[in-house]
């Protein structure tokens, strides 16, 4: 669930730009806007992702060099069979596609850890990298280990080898399901991931409805706030101080929140956005309209 508090505040940006933008919807690229819009949510994502890729595959190399030797040992045994040729060849497959990424994920902590980065582009595409390696190793797996009941004269060598497949898999399964956050939903240690996908998901839809909603009320909004000015008109207003309380009125007047709970959230957005002097004269226009109710 996305915190109601950054809703209003990304609603509150939209309403901003829509108004400075000649108050109409259309004449704005929404898809710029939200792009801005989540800059840092998406960087927080990545850079979320990331720690969370390399902490689940923290004891990979170990796993790694013991896949290595047990592949090495299995493809030795294959050498002289003719029918386990293609078993050999897959083998060497999952072998190499193991190898590839215990390179992807020394590229992503070697990323993680470069300050020169300007963005979290680079960081994103080497995390790309990981989860789609850790996908095809966890199919290859999933493919190659029911074909080992069919060679029971190697089933010495490939018991010790589906051992080391099979811990190799526990890695890839939970790196390949970070491609969908949702699915490690309960898991305490990917909460931060999670919530940074939640926030990705679900802010834009929430802002944007939100938003919306209220732009498409503003002449009913104009006419509660018109006899509140008090020898002060709207045109006059700024931008922001009025794109608050278009957003504030909404709240009372239609999502029918309490009057404290709008009063505190618009004079915590005047506080950050406005400055100190905005905020007692959006406090009691707010007052004032929640009196007249």
């Amino acid at each position: 669930m996305v915190n109601k508090s950054k809703v209003r505040q990304s609603a509150l940006n939209l309403i901003y730009a829509v108004e400075e933008n000649g108050g109409s919807v259309e004449q704005l690229d929404l898809n710029l806007f939200w792009e801005i819009e989540q800059e840092k949510d998406t960087d927080d994502f990545r850079k979320t992702l990331a720690k969370a890729l390399l902490h689940t595959a923290r004891a990979s190399a170990d796993s790694a060099r013991l896949l290595e030797t047990r592949a090495d040992e299995a493809i030795a045994a294959f050498c002289d069979s003719l029918p386990a040729a293609k078993l050999s060849e897959d083998v060497a497959r999952l072998q190499k596609r193991s190898a590839e990424f215990e390179s992807a994920v020394a590229a992503l902590k070697y990323c993680l850890k470069d300050k020169r980065q300007d963005t979290t582009h680079q960081l994103w595409l080497c995390c790309k990298d990981v989860i789609a390696l850790a996908q095809i190793i966890d199919a290859l797996a999933e493919n190659l280990l029911p074909l080992f009941a069919d060679f029971p004269e190697f089933r010495a060598v490939l018991q010790k080898l589906e051992a080391a497949i099979t811990r190799r898999r526990k890695q890839m399964s939970t790196c390949a399901i970070m491609s969908n956050p949702k699915d490690l939903l309960g898991q305490p240690e990917y909460l931060n991931l999670v919530r940074c996908a939640e926030v990705l998901e679900q802010l834009q839809p929430e802002a944007e409805k939100l938003a919306l909603n209220v732009l498409s009320k503003k002449t009913e909004l104009d006419a509660m706030l018109t006899p509140l000015l008090h020898n002060y008109s709207i045109e006059r207003m700024d931008v922001i101080d009025k794109a608050i309380l278009y957003l504030a009125l909404y709240e009372l007047k239609f999502n029918k929140l309490d009057t404290p709970i709008v009063v505190s959230e618009a004079t915590a957005l005047a506080n950050d956005y406005s400055g100190g002097k905005s905020a007692p004269f959006i406090h009691g226009i707010i007052s004032a309209a929640a009196k007249g109710n």
